[in-house]
């Protein structure tokens, strides 16, 4: 939505997605933070050996995170957001189809 957003205010693709991604960042890690509180809250500090699966999610999750979004801004610079698109639509009709 934001991405649309930005391309109807007259920002470009790229630009448009690169605002998207930084509008992004504080949301998640406010919804992260969030969520790892809450967790805290209710089952307490995890044991220690816990920590150190969750440093390598964390480590696993960030650089996977940050290969897709460079090739996504990548592929953004260079071609049309049509197949996205056509993605979507087709995900929505079949989506719309179970729900009946």
């Amino acid at each position: 939505v934001t991405i649309l957003a930005g391309m109807f205010g007259g920002l470009s693709r790229s630009a448009a997605a690169d605002f998207s991604f930084l509008l992004g960042v504080p949301t998640l890690l406010a919804a992260c933070g969030l969520s790892f509180f809450r967790q805290l809250k209710a089952e307490g500090v995890p044991p220690q050996e816990e920590w150190m699966h969750l440093a390598l999610g964390f480590a696993v999750s960030a650089v996977t995170a940050y290969f897709v979004v460079r090739w996504l801004l990548g592929y953004v610079r260079t071609k049309t957001f049509n197949p996205f698109g056509w993605y979507r639509i087709g995900l929505g009709v079949v989506w719309l189809a179970f729900v009946k």
